[in-house]
């Protein structure tokens, strides 16, 4: 039955370009034993990127860092009910927009308040988004680049294991991503309905990171239309009902906040969006860089695909008809993310996973133009990518641990560089274009490989990265009942406490950046001062979390007092003592 849908749709597709005038390559000659060639790239697409990003969702606790953040917010929006102003540790946090929260907090009303329910948002994403670029590129007839679009998105290591976190960036990349491919459908076919899905995922990535969304979509498709001097397609983008679709659901949220939570307007307007860009956002709490901060990060994105950036150079030229209008808006949807966020003052590694899925697209069509017949650039570079992927497999999980040495590391390299020599021979051997496509398959069983120990490392990592074990032993100590606190440090040290212990935690002498805009405008005493600390001590007894090297400071300001010491890692656990 499956088979017979995805049969009907490629048959449409086909015909509805022969009508429009775009011209129709039929699939290629891939195929894997038992399976004709359109079922085998079915497989490929769905399956491969599957495994990348449903791996190990739940191999490791959530990390004290964003990701703390973020899944205690959906869960506390399940707690109280309240879905317009996000809270986070019982104070309204209003940095970013809801929906990453709430479909989080969905996922979680569904299987449970678990790290791989959380985690569950960002993965069926960016799987959405391998799939989506398939299926993009074999509406527009060519299969094979679609297939190698959608594996090489998710078999690059780090993206698959940013998927593998509760953040915003994977969403926006598939919102992005689908808002831009249902965009260049439309261009390519003269499709109102298709403009008007593009405007409804524009609108879900400006509910899901707001103004940064629209900015991105709108430089994407300028300097598509630059490139491509079309002045026609200018007009097309003012469709009414697309324009109406955009500000009706991305503005019902934002008017709502703004009526819902005193200084919402200036704070999420001007000082997130505006002020950060410009680099005066306050609190000061991101990332500065230089210019080509972001250059690196991108051949580090692609890992270990990243040698195939060398196909991209111009010296076959511009691709005929329909391939290459879909190659110069792959060079708009690549290029102006990487100008826009090399110009923006705040920076962080993750931010240019946007240009992932303009770049995947851009390399796959690439790849099936020159699999036809042997090419020694191609050959290289896939001895190079083999020789990464394998480097991976046996060195990034101590390295990510910090415990292999560097004359170890030094023999691996050498190792990873004679198997790209010998990898180089042997793919200019393969006589046939099945053969060639089996080689770069081959790459991406091999960095799945090596996604399977990383998740491990992770997991050992868990003592360090997260406060699941603080939970612990706050929830197994005698004497439960007592009120717990965390002494200063929120983000990056304790971020994960709240969401293991089910409760908001109290902090006391706040030096959390995230928690300042709720601290200053909240009621309740979720943000104590050194006295508030000792009147609610002098009520009944209490436990407070600290880092080991503030424990002396305060200890100082606590006021007299035996206390009970347990630790985890650089983290303790104080038990007044009475």
């Amino acid at each position: 039955m499956f088979r017979k849908w995805m049969l009907k749709m490629f048959t449409a597709s086909q015909r509805l370009r022969t009508r429009e005038g775009g011209a129709v390559a039929l699939p290629a000659t891939f195929a894997l034993p038992g399976l004709s060639a359109g079922s085998a790239y079915v497989a490929v697409a769905l399956l491969l990127p599957a495994f990348f990003f449903l791996y190990g969702l739940d191999a490791f606790p959530l990390r004290d860092n964003n990701e703390g953040l973020y899944a205690e917010i959906a869960r506390e929006m399940l707690e109280t009910g309240n879905y317009v102003v996000p809270h986070l540790n019982g104070v309204p946090y209003i940095e970013k927009p809801p929906l990453l929260y709430w479909l989080c907090a969905l996922s979680m009303k569904l299987l449970g308040p678990t790290p791989a329910a959380a985690r569950l948002v960002s993965a069926g994403s960016m799987l959405a988004l391998s799939v989506g670029l398939f299926q993009f590129a074999r509406m527009h007839g060519n299969a094979r680049a679609g297939v190698f679009a959608s594996v090489g998105a998710a078999s690059a290591l780090p993206v698959a294991l940013v998927a593998h976190v509760v953040l915003f960036d994977p969403l926006l990349t598939a919102l992005l991503g689908g808002c831009l491919l249902c965009y260049l459908h439309s261009y390519l076919v003269h499709s109102r309905k298709a403009l008007r899905w593009a405007a409804f995922l524009l609108a879900l990535a400006v509910l899901d990171k707001g103004g940064v969304a629209l900015a991105l979509a709108g430089g994407t498709v300028a300097l598509f239309l630059l490139l491509v001097r079309d002045r026609q397609g200018w007009r097309r983008l003012f469709d009414p009902a697309a324009i109406a679709v955009l500000l009706l659901v991305a503005g019902v949220w934002h008017l709502a906040a703004a009526l819902m939570q005193p200084g919402f307007a200036w704070f999420y307007f001007i000082n997130e969006h505006v002020l950060r860009f410009l680099g005066q956002r306050q609190p000061d709490d991101y990332h500065h860089g230089p210019l080509w901060f972001y250059l690196p990060r991108l051949l580090l994105m692609l890992a270990p695909w990243t040698p195939f950036l060398l196909l991209l150079a111009p010296a076959r030229g511009a691709s005929p008809g329909t391939s290459g209008t879909i190659v110069r808006f792959c060079q708009a949807a690549t290029l102006f993310p990487l100008l826009f966020f090399s110009l923006s003052a705040a920076k962080a590694d993750y931010y240019l996973m946007v240009a992932l899925p303009g770049l995947a697209l851009w390399l796959g069509i690439e790849l099936a133009q020159r699999l036809a017949a042997p090419d020694r650039l191609v050959a290289a570079c896939w001895g190079v990518s083999l020789g990464l992927a394998a480097l991976a497999l046996f060195a990034a999980p101590g390295a990510f641990s910090g415990s292999v040495p560097l004359p170890v590391l030094a023999m691996l390299g050498a190792a990873a560089l004679g198997l790209a020599i010998f990898g180089r021979s042997l793919f200019l051997r393969q006589r046939t274009t099945r053969a060639r496509e089996l080689a770069l398959l081959a790459v991406a069983l091999l960095s799945a490989a090596a996604l399977v120990p990383l998740c491990q490392v992770a997991g050992e990592r868990g003592a360090r990265d997260s406060s699941v074990y603080v939970a612990r032993i706050l929830a197994g100590h005698e004497g439960g009942s007592r009120s717990v606190f965390i002494y200063r440090d929120f983000e990056d040290t304790f971020s994960t406490l709240p969401f293991y212990l089910g409760q908001p935690v109290p902090l006391v002498d706040s030096a959390s950046r995230d928690l300042q805009f709720g601290c200053a405008r909240h009621g309740v005493a979720r943000c104590l001062t050194i006295d508030e600390f000792r009147h609610a001590r002098a009520r009944g007894p209490v436990a407070v979390v600290v880092q080991a090297a503030r424990a002396d400071e305060f200890l100082a300001l606590a006021g007299p007092g035996r206390w009970r010491a347990e630790w985890v890692g650089e983290k303790m656990v104080l038990f007044d003592a009475r």
